[in-house]
């Protein structure tokens, strides 16, 4: 398997950034705002609009294989320009990986089933492909096994498959006190398909829509509960901001502590969900003097198109939500801090906070020197 391993580890990792995109393009003829009102309206109705949508992208892929239909979308990530990572699970929730590349790729697709550590690829170019209407089929047989193998899936919903995450959140309940921790979904295929025997930095996992999913399913089966949401991994931003500040309003909502572990780290639209947490814990990775030098809070700006944030009038539908979440989750010093995100760092760059930065916002409310 050596020569996926130096396919993949060639193809570029897109790390999607995730916090604070996107725009309503409205203008402002009056006197610029020194900063957006809080008045925009989360509702149950948008919401649930938003989740319909989302919807069709965990139903919109199908792989039969070694006599297993496969239909539920569970997690995805992206590898590069067309070449996506996508876990999926039968009816009995068994899951298995599937790596899917460009039409244009030459190397093979590749089928990855941890439980098993079996790894076999097939055929997946062009030449394999039948288009007909909304949909692409691939049907053959895989390389090492001679197993049939099919692929099929619709083009509009594929095109926005990583926008779901691909971040798992694990609760176990101690004595009603309900641990929710997160990690990565393709642990196992980059351990070992691309690090062998493991790699020097762990791989961020994304947030989207499954994220919303999982943590809905455990506070309703915990409502009522002390909850504590431990990022144990680094979470290098969400793929899908709509959703992801109705998952942060979720973990303010139930009252919930956030911490980042040792082990983990949160930027972009992961310290998002960091801010939402009733208390929020930094347990240091090492023992340097600067928090800043472990780089495990981070934030920086965000852009659409050519223009960046501070290019929009803070009128526009993005400052607001925006400000109105941090608002929420954080209270009086929320939209400065919103504010300090966008001068932080571009959208391209990263900045990570100080205890000064800290302090000054009141954010992180409780530091472990481990």
């Amino acid at each position: 398997m050596n020569n996926y391993r130096t396919f993949l580890l060639a193809a570029p990792l897109i790390l999607l950034t995730g916090c604070n995109s996107g725009s309503s393009n409205n203008s402002s003829t009056t006197k610029p705002l020194l900063k957006p009102a809080a008045n925009y309206q989360f509702t149950d109705a948008a919401r649930d609009e938003l989740l319909e949508e989302r919807q069709d992208i965990l139903n919109s892929m199908m792989l039969s294989y070694d006599g297993k239909a496969y239909s539920n979308v569970k997690f995805a990530e992206s590898l590069g320009d067309e070449n996506t990572l996508i876990q999926l699970a039968d009816d009995n929730g068994n899951s298995i990986d599937l790596y899917l590349l460009g039409a244009d790729e030459v190397e093979e697709c590749i089928i990855y089933h941890e439980a098993s550590n079996r790894i076999d690829s097939f055929q997946c170019g062009a030449d394999k492909r039948s288009i007909s209407n909304d949909t692409t089929l691939i049907q053959t047989t895989t390389t090492h096994t001679s197993l049939p193998i099919q692929v099929e899936y619709n083009h509009e919903a594929a095109e926005y498959i990583t926008s779901i995450g691909s971040t798992i959140l694990t609760a176990v309940d101690n004595q009603n006190q309900i641990n929710i921790t997160t990690s990565f979904a393709f642990e196992g295929f980059f351990r070992d398909l691309i690090c062998q025997p493991s790699c020097d930095e762990k791989t961020p996992s994304t947030l989207g829509v499954t994220t919303f999913l999982q943590l809905k399913d455990i506070t309703e089966q915990y409502k009522g509960s002390n909850m504590t949401m431990r990022f144990n991994n680094p979470i290098g931003g969400s793929a899908d901001d709509d959703i992801n500040m109705y998952t942060g309003l979720m973990i303010n909502k139930n009252q919930m502590t956030t911490l980042v572990t040792p082990t983990g780290s949160v930027f972009s639209g992961g310290t998002d969900l960091f801010a939402a947490g009733n208390e929020r814990i930094l347990e240091r990775a090492t023992a340097n003097a600067a928090i800043e030098t472990d780089k495990q809070v981070g934030v920086h700006s965000w852009a659409e198109g050519d223009k960046t944030a501070k290019e929009f009038p803070y009128t526009d539908e993005s400052h607001r939500k925006q400000a109105t979440y941090f608002d929420t989750v954080m209270g009086s010093k929320g939209v400065d801090f919103y504010l300090f995100t966008l001068d932080s760092a571009p959208a391209s760059g990263e900045h990570w906070v100080t205890k000064a930065d800290s302090e000054k916002y009141n954010f992180i409310t409780k530091i472990i020197q481990l």
